[in-house]
């Protein structure tokens, strides 16, 4: 198991799979998250990969605002969180979820899979870098980004702790260099949206559309 994954290891053995095992600060600010995310997005009617997937929240957010995506494919990396999703699609009757153990940083082929054989269109990677530096999470997003290639109107989208908040981040989560992702995103695509307000300097969210 990666060093990525491994906070969350921990937390799932002190918190099952509670809410705490996500090693957010609070459930509000993960709410705010996913607004920004819909507000940015159309997801009704797109293919969806939820990286990271954690407790399916965004997809409950998703189903709670009848916004409805034409598949969602969450992957997680953690057994007992993909587990917990599994049962929460069954007893909600989320037909057009699916979910999928898998660790999409080892897992070098998994975008491409998800693009060939899910016919995703949109990625979506929503506290799921926060334990990443810099490097890892560029050659990620970039993994990403390469799959999308030759899907038109293909989407990726993500979010990440700022650096521009001068403090550091707590416990095992990191700052990301928020200047060189928008610098990053915009070398491969002048269809970029950044927005950083939204919890004041501590976040920051980025969409990347192909044409």
């Amino acid at each position: 198991m990666g060093r990525y994954l491994k906070p969350y290891q921990r937390a799932v053995k002190d918190f099952g799979t509670e809410f705490e095992a996500l090693l957010w600060n609070s459930e509000q600010k993960q709410r705010t998250r996913f607004e920004e995310m819909v507000s940015a997005l159309d997801l009704a009617g797109r293919s969806v990969a939820d990286l990271g997937a954690g407790r399916a929240d965004f997809l409950a957010f998703l189903m709670e605002r009848q916004i409805t995506p034409t598949r969602y494919v969450g992957v997680e990396g953690i057994a007992q969180l993909k587990e917990f999703c599994d049962e929460r699609a069954r007893e909600q009757g989320w037909s057009r979820a699916s979910f999928i153990e898998g660790d999409f940083v080892s897992d070098e082929l998994i975008f491409q899979r998800l693009v060939r054989e899910q016919r995703i269109d949109t990625m979506v990677f929503s506290g799921s870098l926060n334990t990443f530096g810099d490097r890892l999470a560029r050659q990620t997003l970039q993994r990403a980004w390469t799959a999308l290639d030759r899907t038109p109107g293909g989407v990726l989208m993500f979010n990440f702790l700022s650096d521009r908040r001068r403090e550091s981040a707590t416990g095992p989560a990191k700052r990301l260099d928020t200047l060189g992702m928008i610098r990053w995103a915009l070398e491969r695509t002048p269809l970029v949206q950044v927005r950083h307000d939204y919890l004041g300097d501590h976040d920051c969210l980025i969409v990347m559309r192909r044409d």
